[in-house]
């Protein structure tokens, strides 16, 4: 979805470049040898500098986290909470490259709570294949590398990022984990076939659920307007019969990590392919809403989430859940 980001200069667009070229195998070399603290420390600094340079983002997601939590875009608590926001981002690029490379015990130690593992764990023993849809909120690449690092048959699938540079750091953190990585391409009729083949084959294969890449999404009620969101994990979910799990890693108040696994969305066949896809987007549509009301500043999108969408006649959500600082 990076073509939907704000058009950027020039001058922008060519230091994000170098700064990846240049940046990204500093912090992979700093990651494992300076402390966490500092490391952190450092990140806020970085995106802080970031967004002075290029700060048009910033009302985009004033706008996203503005409908999340009921709060004006030009409020107090929705500045604070898109300052949270672009502080969690940081750090997700920072422990993503740390703990990929740490030995497993020492990401461990960070994870602080794991729940609902424990029937995911049963399925694979079985040999039945599992989706494990999460959404670009957290740590989500972390936790295919903590399960890679467990010996667990786990499997990614994703679209290339824009920038060359950033997708190959990922890949070889991706690779020192023992993840299998499924890229696919939007311009392929047959980058699915990977998917269907690691699902048939026991695995679990973790996808995204909170952006239609596709743009031939299926419609859910989500936060008060109608959202498409992707089909691709229900169409393979219905065509192996894996069921899909709902899995976020997200940070904790004290930035350790928390793991969740939610209760399994069953695709059943009734012999419409069509209804049985959209019955299962509506379910999982109610869990991601529900998670990112609970962790609205750890939910990464930097463009106009409903932009071309209109409001439905439906109430709006009552309460915030998590508190920003």
């Amino acid at each position: 979805m990076q073509w939907k980001l704000p058009q950027a200069s020039r001058l922008t667009e060519w230091l994000h470049r170098v700064s990846i070229s240049v940046g990204f195998p500093w912090i992979a070399y700093i990651a494992t040898r300076w402390p966490r603290g500092l490391l952190l420390f450092g990140a806020r600094i970085v995106i802080f500098f970031a967004m002075l340079i290029y700060p048009r983002p910033k009302r985009e997601i004033a706008r996203n986290l503005s409908r999340v939590l009921g709060h004006p875009p030009r409020s107090r608590e929705i500045r604070r909470a898109v300052r949270e926001m672009l502080r969690h981002f940081a750090f997700y690029w920072v422990d993503l490259f740390r703990f990929a490379q740490l030995p497993a015990e020492e990401a461990r130690r960070h994870l602080v709570s794991v729940e609902g593992m424990e029937p995911v764990e049963a399925l694979v023993d079985a040999g039945q294949g599992v989706v494990l849809l999460t959404a670009h909120l957290g740590n989500w690449e972390l936790g295919g590398v903590l399960l890679g690092q467990r010996d667990l048959p786990v499997s990614i699938v994703y679209f290339p990022d824009k920038f060359e540079g950033a997708e190959r750091f990922r890949s070889s953190l991706r690779v020192q984990a023992g993840v299998e990585e499924i890229p696919l391409r939007l311009d392929s009729a047959w980058s699915s076939l990977p998917v269907l083949r690691a699902l048939r084959d026991g695995r679990m294969v973790a996808m995204q659920g909170d952006r239609d890449f596709e743009e031939r999404g299926v419609e859910a009620p989500f936060f008060g307007a109608s959202v498409k969101f992707p089909r691709g994990p229900f169409m393979v979910a219905l065509l192996t019969g894996a069921p899909i799990v709902p899995t976020f890693v997200t940070y904790t108040p004290g930035y350790d990590f928390q793991a969740h696994f939610g209760a399994p969305l069953q695709m059943v066949s009734t012999g419409d392919r069509e209804a049985d896809i959209n019955r299962g987007v509506q379910e999982w549509a109610v869990v991601l809403e529900d998670v990112i009301r609970r962790h609205a500043t750890q939910w990464y999108t930097f463009y106009d989430y409903w932009a071309g969408t209109s409001d439905l006649a439906a109430p709006a959500p009552e309460g915030v859940r998590e508190v920003v600082s």
